[in-house]
């Protein structure tokens, strides 16, 4: 009986038989049915993996480390905290809810859940989104306006931030007449003032009148004041917050369910209704872009939004397995080798039925494991790149 040499270790392999799992030749190599708190390394030799031990009894979840401002955060009974890795103690910053996706926003820490869409500046944690108000109350006084039909919105306005714009609210205005113009309830108190928008006499374009500080009540107009902009972010509505978050050419992007919605360019809280979504087909499982689209998961395929923005896109069904749901991210050419990674760029790497699967720049699917693999399933993954090794959690 000829002896079989177990070195140098080629990987798992739960597809081929029997016969197959041996190579011969200058590059032997041996596959393994199933390889159990064993680490591979490329030239074959099988090591131990390192434990693990419990770090904190503190039930954390969502935990994500910045690669920008190296802090930790995390989810604790729906709140969302910032977690000190010394010592495990934490600093309690929001209401998100369980299920927070995390990343870098220009320059402040974004996270998602279902209570909304959150932001943190190192000091404090606010709301990203501000609500749009309702249209203002408008009465006719004494003054010296033009007599004719007047319209007004408002905008809510938080340091250089603006909200979508109000209903327009119109009002009839004789000869002497002036306009009272009453403002709705101050209900957020990170708001730093309120934004008039005006229509000059009997309609037209609404532009803007002026700023007025937080806590005004109501704004007296006996003459028309000198009118600017028009208004920009009529018929938006607050940018929603989804199941997976990502960041796109200067755009939000989330997806629940089967829908993918996007943020106005650089307008990260406002989105565009009537517009700015794409339905796919199936419940979208991740969502990953990279410079030439955007990778979507479905249940049993992939799907590749190719576009440089998102009135550009094309959808291409890629095929592939069934992804693992919420296993994606992106990867350098670093981690994935430059074979992977053409042009230098970033691409989108899952776990599906058959292994990991790389998702190109350029559109391309890879699936390095096919043929070798089998069998990977779970209702939900996450995923890491450690030590130049792709480590995924299912459960």
């Amino acid at each position: 009986m000829s002896d079989t040499s177990l070195m140098p270790l080629a990987g798992i392999n739960n597809v081929s038989e029997d016969a197959a799992m041996q190579r011969g030749g200058d590059a032997a190599r041996l596959y393994v049915r199933d390889a159990v708190n064993v680490d591979i390394t490329p030239a074959g030799k099988a090591s131990v993996r390192v434990g693990e031990r419990l770090v904190s009894a503190t039930r954390f979840r969502d935990v994500w480390q910045s690669p920008l401002h190296r802090d930790t955060f995390g989810t604790l009974a729906g709140r969302w905290v910032k977690i000190n890795p010394v010592d495990w103690s934490h600093e309690e910053l929001a209401t998100v809810g369980e299920g927070a996706i995390h990343l870098v926003l220009n320059s402040l820490v974004c996270a998602g859940g279902p209570a909304g869409l959150f932001t943190y500046d190192g000091r404090v944690a606010q709301r990203l989104t501000l609500d749009t108000p309702p249209a203002p109350l408008l009465t006719a006084g004494a003054g010296s306006l033009e007599p004719g039909t007047y319209g007004a919105a408002l905008a809510w306005l938080r340091g250089s931030q603006e909200s979508a714009t109000s209903e327009l609210a119109t009002i009839e205005v004789g000869a002497g007449g002036a306009l009272e113009v009453a403002l709705p309830i101050w209900l957020d108190p990170t708001l730093t003032g309120v934004r008039l928008y005006l229509t000059r006499h009997d309609g037209g374009e609404l532009l803007r009148a002026g700023d007025w500080p937080a806590g005004t009540a109501s704004i007296h107009l006996p003459l028309l004041p000198q009118l600017g902009a028009p208004a920009q972010f009529r018929h938006f509505s607050p940018m929603p917050t989804g199941q997976f978050l990502a960041y796109w050419r200067g755009r939000l992007l989330t997806a629940r369910g089967n829908v993918l919605r996007w943020s106005e360019a650089l307008a990260y809280h406002l989105h565009d209704e009537r517009h700015g979504f794409a339905q796919m087909p199936q419940r979208i499982t991740f969502m990953q872009p990279v410079d030439g689209g955007v990778w979507v998961g479905q249940v049993d395929h992939v799907v590749f939004l190719r576009g440089s923005a998102p009135s550009e896109f094309s959808s291409e069904r890629k095929g592939g397995r069934a992804p693992v749901p919420g296993s994606a991210i992106p990867a350098s050419p670093d981690a994935l080798g430059g074979d992977l990674t053409a042009g230098g760029s970033d691409a989108a790497v899952w776990l599906a039925e058959n292994g990991y699967v790389v998702g190109t720049a350029s559109g391309a699917l890879v699936e390095p494991q096919a043929g070798v693999l089998k069998g990977i399933a779970g209702r939900s993954g996450t995923s890491v790149v450690f030590g130049r090794r792709l480590l995924t959690a299912v459960v």
